[in-house]
């Protein structure tokens, strides 16, 4: 049974909605979530994080001007909206957390790594994307008509796109700024793929298919900027079996909320993975499954 209600955060208020991102922290690590979601233990963003927001701002932004004006912006004019946008989230976030810059990227490096993003994409992805038809669009949907709780997404750029038969298709496109390219076999099984057409399914709106648009990062495996377009679908089947997965979720997590209160463990991410550890855990030196104990 999905719970009609989710447990109270840190300031009594009860948590209203799920999203892709904490639907993923759930799965990954249930100790993570309850830290962040229950108990209010924000971090400040990576810089990773920052910089991947900042280009999806200023790719919005294009899309955004079209919709609004039926012009279409230079990449210069796209760039100064870059650079713009930057130095306000910039100051912004100063205000509240900081940005948790790392040792290989520093706050320059990010800009510049940004600003380079931004030029790709404009050349190699957004001229396939299609025609906008809404940016940053609050998505909100739930699971029964008697929840207190809904999912809620954003979806970064709704289109539609040319396709062999020439007729244009309803389309979802979310942008990425990554060390490493999502592959189709992931993007297959990505569960926020899955839950963005999920919601367009039920508000009898279906998109034909979701498409990242990609710009991967220069590393120790990649010399030179990458872009890459990869595009994944869904059955109706699918798109049950991901509700079912979110609302099985839920249930956990009031479970988890009624069994062992806001202030106790709710149980460990796997310990070799990736995510587990200093590098990729603010909460690894506290937490009892990581060097807490």
């Amino acid at each position: 049974p999905v719970p009609t209600r989710l447990p109270e955060r840190y300031d009594g208020e009860p948590l209203r909605h799920l999203s892709p991102s904490s639907y993923t922290l759930w799965v990954s690590c249930p100790e993570a979530w309850r830290r962040r979601y229950i108990k209010g233990e924000k971090t400040p963003p990576s810089g990773s994080m920052f910089l991947g927001s900042r280009v999806d701002d200023a790719l919005s932004a294009y899309h955004r001007r079209i919709l609004e004006h039926g012009d279409r912006l230079a990449v210069d004019q796209v760039l100064d909206l870059y650079r713009e946008q930057w130095a306000a989230e910039l100051d912004a976030e100063r205000d509240m957390l900081g940005v948790d810059w790392e040792e290989e990227l520093t706050e320059r490096s990010a800009f510049e790594l940004g600003r380079q993003a931004v030029e790709l994409a404009m050349a190699e992805l957004v001229p396939h994307l299609g025609d906008p038809v809404d940016v940053q669009r609050r998505l909100e949907f739930a699971l029964a008509a008697d929840l207190e709780w809904t999912i809620l997404c954003y979806l970064d750029l709704e289109t539609l796109k040319g396709q062999d038969d020439g007729e244009p298709a309803p389309t979802v496109v979310d942008f990425k700024v990554k060390n490493s390219l999502i592959t189709k076999d992931r993007a297959d099984s990505d569960p926020q793929a899955g839950l963005y057409l999920a919601g367009r399914w039920l508000e009898d709106y279906p998109a034909s298919e979701l498409c990242f648009a990609q710009i991967a990062k220069p590393g120790k495996r990649r010399k030179q900027m990458a872009a890459s377009l990869v595009s994944t679908s869904r059955t109706p089947g699918q798109l049950r079996g991901v509700l079912a997965r979110i609302a099985l979720a839920a249930s956990q997590i009031a479970a988890c909320y009624e069994r062992y209160g806001p202030d106790r463990p709710w149980g460990f991410a796997d310990p070799t993975s990736w995510k587990c550890g200093p590098r990729y855990c603010s909460h690894y030196f506290s937490c009892p499954g990581g060097a807490g104990l």
